[in-house]
């Protein structure tokens, strides 16, 4: 699954690139990781719009993807993320990540039942 997603900027200069690879560790860490929902509002554009392979970009703004990682950690309650690697260019950073979770749950957004595994 790929997810593409847009930082914030601080009025109009652009963060340095080490600030944005902070930026995307931490929405990853508290998002996927621990469940905050709170901190997508604040490190999210209000515009976001979730590219995703899965489902339709123009439906897909901020409170379809809080909902998809709200689905996902039901789904996978023990989820955790793992950032294996980083770079940065400008405004654009991109993460290779592993995940790791066991199927426990179906909120009904993946249509499979539990696999316990």
């Amino acid at each position: 699954m790929f997810k593409s997603f847009q930082c914030k900027k601080k009025g109009d200069v652009p963060m340095l690139t080490e600030e944005n690879k902070d930026i995307v560790l931490r929405g990853i860490e508290e998002l996927w990781n621990k469940g905050n929902m709170a901190v997508a509002d604040e490190l999210f554009a209000a515009n976001f719009i979730n590219h995703d392979l899965v489902d339709t970009p123009e439906t897909y703004n901020l409170e379809a993807y809080k909902q998809s990682v709200n689905n996902t950690r039901t789904d996978f309650p023990d989820l955790h993320v793992t950032v294996e690697e980083q770079i940065a260019e400008g405004d654009k950073v991109v993460t290779r990540w592993t995940c790791t979770g066991t199927h426990k749950g179906s909120s009904g957004a993946m249509d499979i039942a539990p696999t316990g595994k």
